[in-house]
């Protein structure tokens, strides 16, 4: 992992996966740290991963790798001034092979002089950048706020009565939470959060017939990024849902709590109190975070890592670890919280992604038999999603009528 920066740093060029990616620019640029993030993905990019990569990679990998290739091939690009941001983890999961496998290629186009920005999930990411906890503290706060504009995104865009209205106030949202990140934080996030607010009480909707509402979870990349799921949350509304998106926190929130699981299994006790403090830390800003829009969401809390993985457990450990263990405990939270179905998508041949599939129908069985689609993608492009999501509506619908039906006799 490269952390080192000289007197003049170099620009940090970050992959666009989704929003989130612009407040971790903002603060790096805070921490004057220069950062650009790079266009979001498109055939060009897919074009240029397929064909560098060995084609056994999932779909993640080829846009990551073709969005940071085109950059590198422009001819403003100066390889012994840039750096590129891409993480990695452990697991089962391909993403922590993604960097080597970008530096094999860089080198073989001539760039070999590229640095990579890599913080690691095995330590919940900590220590990059010269003031490493601050950075991580004010990345941390950025992730939360973009979380709770995506949450209202979701649950106004769905019922609002000028169409188009709601994803204008969500990027107008989304510039004065980067601003703010770039002011470090805090109190300016806070007022930012307060403006936020303000705006979405006074957007008009018409909430009197409710549809069914989906929980989608699966595989992180996938479910964030519009090009690789092909706006998978625009097209389940048009079918008819209010959808609920796992939101990025509960990621981060795990690594910690994986952290902390295997600290503690290993004897590193000053490791795992030093965790819980951080855990601690980002729960007080979440709560301060959330605070301002926390009236306006019907599911303002997330539910914390530990309660999910003591969910998920009678059906599966969850020290056998990777996204599968995020995957299905919050599925079955979604369920618990009286959702009217899931749908979990992920890369074509990923790993979690096949053992949450796999484990999908014992998980349903013990959840009143929730509606469940899984959802593959292969980087091959069209499919026949519109008429599986129309299929699955309307079992939704169902499902829906089933259980309020069932509350009514039972008041």
């Amino acid at each position: 992992m490269t952390t080192n920066v000289t007197e003049q740093p170099k620009t940090i060029y970050l992959p666009y996966m989704c929003d989130h990616v612009h407040v971790m620019a903002s603060a790096l640029n805070a921490h004057n740290l220069p950062a650009e993030v790079l266009p979001p993905s498109d055939d060009e990019t897919m074009a240029i991963g397929l064909d560098l990569c060995k084609g056994r990679e999932c779909s993640p990998c080829f846009v990551t790798t073709g969005d940071l290739i085109r950059r590198a091939r422009q001819p403003d690009f100066d390889p012994e001034r840039s750096m590129m941001f891409m993480p990695t983890t452990g697991g089962s999961c391909r993403f922590g092979q993604y960097n080597v496998l970008q530096r094999e290629i860089l080198e073989r186009e001539g760039l070999g002089a590229v640095e990579f920005m890599s913080p690691t999930g095995s330590n919940s990411y900590q220590g990059f950048g010269n003031n490493p906890t601050r950075l991580r503290q004010l990345m941390w706060q950025g992730i939360v706020a973009v979380d709770l504009l995506q949450k209202l995104l979701h649950e106004y865009r769905p019922y609002e009565l000028q169409p188009g209205q709601t994803d204008q106030l969500y990027q107008q949202a989304l510039q004065r939470v980067m601003q703010a990140v770039e002011q470090h934080g805090g109190k300016p996030l806070v007022a930012a959060m307060q403006w936020v607010a303000q705006q979405f009480e006074a957007l008009p909707v018409d909430r009197s017939t409710r549809r069914p509402i989906i929980g989608l979870v699966g595989e992180i990349y996938i479910r964030f990024n519009e090009y690789t799921n092909q706006d998978i949350i625009r097209k389940l509304e048009a079918v008819g849902a209010e959808v609920i998106l796992a939101d990025a926190m509960e990621w981060f929130y795990y690594t910690n709590w994986n952290y902390k699981y295997r600290s503690r299994a290993h004897g590193r006790f000053g490791q795992f109190l030093s965790m819980c403090l951080t855990d601690a830390y980002q729960q007080h800003q979440e709560r301060r975070i959330l605070k301002p829009v926390e009236h306006l969401l019907t599911f303002p809390h997330a539910t914390p890592v530990g309660q999910l993985m003591e969910m998920l457990r009678p059906y599966y450990h969850p020290e056998l670890d990777s996204e599968a263990v995020l995957t299905m405990g919050k599925a079955i939270d979604f369920a618990r919280h009286g959702l009217d179905g899931i749908v979990n998508i992920m890369p074509f041949s990923c790993m979690p992604g096949i053992i949450s599939a796999g484990m999908s129908q014992r998980l349903r069985a013990d959840l009143d038999n929730i509606p469940w689609l899984d959802i593959i993608y292969d980087a091959q492009g069209g499919t026949n999603i519109n008429t599986r999501l129309e299929a699955f509506m309307y079992q939704t619908r169902q499902f829906q009528r089933r259980r309020q039906a069932a509350s009514a006799l039972a008041h």
